[in-house]
């Protein structure tokens, strides 16, 4: 607790998708959003369940990002929610973002940011004790939330964690 967390959208529509939002709180007490995955998220996903879970969520805190130049640089490779959800983590020096998708995760890299995602989050929640079993949280993302994790890694991750 008391890290600063950034999130952009597929971890916030994993986790509120299968109704275990709060284990995000649980592991970061408090997750800074940009505007743009805000919109994604909330409004253009208005019609989601999960939507009104996150709206309604008010650990989750809104922060409009004030490097608008490197975030268009990043919008030539990456969507609106990623390039500003990196750009917000290097403005408030985040200690963590979350992100699941492999070009982001790419750029976060090289820009030396920490980044964990969805299974990284499922993965910390057990060896904290929040949660028991692995399993059956991806199985429900993988299900309810159309979250795609190749069958190998799917393996790998119940492997490590002794549920395979």
């Amino acid at each position: 607790m008391g890290k600063i967390v950034v999130s952009n959208s597929t971890p916030l529509i994993n986790f509120a998708t299968i109704n275990q939002l709060d284990l995000l709180r649980k592991l970061f007490g408090q997750i800074f959003i940009p505007q743009a995955v805000w919109d994604e998220v909330v409004i253009k996903g208005s019609h989601y369940e999960s939507a009104i879970l996150i709206k309604q969520a008010e650990w989750i805190k809104k922060k409009s990002i004030t490097d608008k130049k490197f975030c268009s640089l990043l919008k030539r490779e990456l969507d609106t929610g990623e390039a500003e959800a990196i750009v917000l983590a290097i403005e408030l020096k985040a200690d963590l973002i979350l992100l699941d998708e492999t070009e982001a995760r790419s750029f976060a890299e090289t820009l030396g940011l920490n980044f964990i995602g969805s299974i990284g989050c499922l993965v910390l929640s057990k060896k904290l004790g929040i949660i028991t079993h692995i399993k059956p949280f991806l199985d429900e993302m993988i299900s309810k939330a159309k979250f795609w994790v190749s069958e190998s890694l799917y393996k790998i991750v119940l492997k490590d964690n002794q549920e395979l």
